[in-house]
């Protein structure tokens, strides 16, 4: 009896260290990445090559230079900022919930279509680096605010 109750505990010992160890592990996050989705090829094979490439994201520029935490663009379905969120946090994907990927003069300003997310989440952003910097208009300065700033030409 004594034998089953030591195992048992063991067990669980065993079990609750590899859920801890897990749980801490959390999701790798790779440090550079092209911010891309399946969307987007849906888009270009549509419409034929686009004019810019896609964007090459740091998180590490991004947390690490400038200090940056990750709620400051990731958030929750409401838009509220995941301001606990750290570095290897699982996060949903972008263009689970901002899909629209076809831009047109009907919803230019709609949040829902992922460039209008990405680039009004960048934009904003960069322009207030750019305004701390002394520029009052936010377009020029350390952060880039300008299509080929941060696209190159396809």
């Amino acid at each position: 009896m004594k034998s089953k109750t030591i195992t048992l505990l063991l067990t669980a010992a065993i079990i609750a260290i590899f859920a801890a160890t897990g749980i801490q592990a959390g999701t790798e996050v790779e440090d550079t990445f092209e911010i891309s989705t399946p969307g987007y090829d849906d888009v270009n094979r549509k419409k034929g090559p686009p004019q810019f490439k896609l964007v090459t994201f740091t998180h590490k520029k991004h947390t690490e230079d400038y200090n940056i935490s990750c709620g400051e663009c990731h958030h929750d379905e409401t838009g509220t900022p995941l301001s606990d969120l750290k570095m290897g946090d699982e996060v949903h994907p972008c263009y689970e919930c901002h899909n629209i990927f076809e831009k047109d003069k009907d919803n230019r300003n709609d949040i829902m279509v992922h460039e209008n997310a990405m680039h009004g989440n960048c934009r904003e952003c960069h322009k207030q680096v750019n305004i701390d910097a002394g520029d009052p208009k936010g377009r020029k300065g350390p952060a880039p605010t300008s299509c080929t700033q941060c696209h190159e030409k396809a």
